[in-house]
């Protein structure tokens, strides 16, 4: 079973996959970004978010951070899965916005697990990581559906300190759960956020690959 791992940056990720890769031994696997072969200079002045436009944060090869218009990456993720998914037997979606893709082939979207799981289990109050200021309200709107009390930071996994990030999760000990709202967000980010708040974190990037896994 072959899978495909899509990413609104520029592939290999290697900042994910040395993190989360070993859970993909002996698993045929590729990777594909949807900023793949464009240059930096093109994607900040072609796709760049529009003034008060939702947009994401990603990773480009180099390690440097971007912005990208979240209508314009819902296009280019929907062109990439009909690329890929000819010679693929799974697609993941390797970050945690809302598309609106589809696909022949199963499709594994973060965003609809994570919302699942944190619904199910009938939280009081949500604190929630995004990768970008600016991001707030998006997240706030978005968590707001399926639980009372939300409360949301941001703190860039590429650009900002982990000094800043136990700041932050020391103003979300009062939370039942932390959800660390992007792919970019590794597993040792969320073990600091969780040794702090002594409080259960869910780490994206580690729960869809697990979930991956368990179908193959």
């Amino acid at each position: 079973m072959k899978l495909a791992l899509l990413t609104i940056g520029q592939s290999p990720r290697y900042d994910i996959m040395n993190d989360v890769g070993h859970l993909l031994r002996n698993v045929d696997y590729i990777e594909r970004g949807i900023l793949d072969g464009l240059s930096k200079e093109y994607i900040e002045r072609e796709l760049a978010p529009k003034l008060n436009e939702d947009f994401y944060i990603t990773r480009l090869r180099d390690g440097s951070q971007v912005k990208i218009s979240k209508s314009l990456a819902d296009k280019m993720m929907a062109k990439l899965v009909k690329e890929v998914e000819e010679y693929v037997d799974l697609i993941i979606i390797m970050c945690t916005g809302d598309f609106n893709v589809s696909s022949r082939k199963p499709l594994l979207l973060p965003s609809k697990i994570i919302m699942k799981v944190v619904e199910s289990l009938s939280l009081n109050s949500l604190g929630v990581l995004v990768p970008g200021k600016g991001q707030e309200s998006m997240a706030y709107n978005r968590w707001a559906k399926v639980v009372r009390n939300v409360k949301v930071f941001a703190w860039s996994p590429y650009t900002d300190s982990e000094d800043v990030l136990k700041a932050i999760a020391e103003r979300l000990k009062d939370t039942d759960m932390i959800v660390m709202d992007c792919v970019g967000f590794s597993t040792r980010h969320g073990e600091l956020v969780k040794r702090i708040t002594h409080k259960p974190v869910i780490v994206p990037r580690y729960l869809i690959i697990s979930i991956a896994i368990s179908l193959i």
